[in-house]
């Protein structure tokens, strides 16, 4: 069996690890960065921008949501779940069936999904619209980073498609550090309804240019293709691995995801407080995401998602016996940001060795596996946190995320226990 491929991602930029190369010639450090890039690939990180602010703005918004609507912050968390379910939905599935199909097609339908229902979720008068809202244009997010990230590889020279998804992703990975804090500090200037009015708009922009710059064009595939990368969804190695993520990001966002109703009512911070915090867990995010690729590529995925894992579980068990201290909170948050961001490139990285091994035809459905991954677990976390307060109340949530965290690390050391046991014992040729 071959070993582990450790140096798959370009760990000299933070925002490039968190995303495979997708099948295509990896970029190397000496090529120059002069050439043009296609305008269409600043649009792709436009639209990301947008898929990943409205996806946590959600959280820095949840009391004003649930004062409006006259409801339970814990339901409110629903609204996050809704939005990662329809991205768990739409990133593999969709994407995989969609596979014969124009990607520009794809990318511009992905968007309008997205963008109708950022506008609807701004108009929504009850929860149960708002949540049906959410879910939908979480479908536009899951289909849209998977074909984008592609079709921008085939827009560029082979030697620059490193270069063109670190911009694509560069927009998403922006959002996913500082769309909190960005959506809390708007929400003490705007109503949230025009915060996702406003995402709307920029949705609609990225549409507007994408139908303007982006050239048509298919991958050439056909309907067996969409069964084959389907089927590659169900390979147990790959499937064992998207569980860590899932178990890693239900433990971070069962607490992450209601932060603000802990630090006002538990910790005793001052709400004007809350949003300061949150740009320290961004700031924290944008540097964990940039040391756990640099720590994947040096010590290689398994270990590094090991690290992580431990590290969250410290964390999160530390944030349940530390709740009422100010201090000690300010420093777990930030830790929590930079662990949560330091296990994507780790978590993507190992994905996709797998997949590199056992089903490298389908490495965009692998990328797209994991992604279901990251969003299953912050709608899990989101529903798990939502049912720990109403039964024991929001410190527990420290507890229970912890659980989880730990619960990755078992499962991550059993499948590294079985690998190793098949290495000893090599497949019969």
């Amino acid at each position: 069996m071959a070993d582990h491929k450790r140096n798959h991602f370009n760990s000299g930029t933070g925002i490039g690890t968190v995303f495979p190369d997708l099948g295509i010639r990896r970029m190397t450090a000496s090529t120059s960065t002069a050439q043009r890039m296609p305008l269409v690939v600043y649009v792709f990180a436009l639209s990301a921008f947008a898929l990943g602010f409205t996806e946590f703005v959600t959280i820095g918004l949840v009391s004003a949501i649930a004062a409006d609507l006259k409801v339970d912050v814990s339901a409110v968390g629903g609204a996050v779940a809704a939005y990662a379910i329809g991205a768990t939905i739409g990133a593999p599935i969709l994407t995989a069936l969609a596979a014969p199909l124009s990607r520009k097609h794809l990318v511009v339908a992905a968007m309008l999904v997205f963008t109708l229902g950022n506008a609807l979720v701004g108009l929504s008068a009850d929860l149960p619209f708002l949540l049906a809202a959410r879910f939908g244009s979480g479908l536009g997010h899951g289909v849209f980073l998977a074909v984008a990230s592609s079709a921008a590889t085939r827009l560029v020279a082979p030697e620059r498609a490193g270069s063109a998804v670190a911009v694509v992703f560069g927009g998403l990975t922006l959002a996913l550090a500082f769309g909190v804090p960005l959506g809390t500090w708007l929400g003490g200037l705007w109503t949230w309804q025009a915060i996702f009015l406003a995402v709307a708009a920029c949705g609609a922009t990225g549409v507007v240019g994408l139908l303007a710059l982006m050239p048509d064009g298919r991958d050439g595939g056909h309907a067996r293709d969409a069964l084959h990368n389907l089927t590659a969804l169900l390979d147990r190695r790959l499937l064992g691995a998207a569980l860590i993520t899932v178990l890693a990001y239900t433990g971070s966002f069962c607490l992450f995801s209601y932060i603000a109703p802990l630090l006002i009512r538990v910790t005793g911070m001052d709400p004007s407080w809350v949003g300061s915090m949150m740009l320290v867990y961004g700031v924290a995010a944008a540097l964990g995401n940039v040391v756990g690729g640099r720590m994947t590529d040096r010590l290689g995925p398994d270990l590094a998602v090991l690290i992580v894992l431990v590290g969250l579980t410290l964390v999160l068990a530390a944030m349940g016996l530390a709740a009422r201290a100010i201090p000690a909170m300010a420093l777990l948050v930030a830790a929590l940001g930079a662990l949560t961001y330091a296990a994507v490139p780790a978590l993507q990285a190992r994905v996709i060795g797998l997949a590199e091994r056992h089903a490298p035809a389908a490495l965009a459905s692998a990328a797209g596996l994991n992604i279901a991954g990251f969003n299953a677990g912050i709608a899990l976390g989101s529903l798990v946190g939502g049912g720990v307060i109403d039964a024991f109340g929001l410190t527990a949530t420290a507890v229970v995320g912890a659980s989880a965290a730990g619960l990755g690390i078992v499962a991550l050391l059993v499948q590294i226990g079985a690998w190793r046991a098949r290495i000893r014992r090599p497949d019969p040729v």
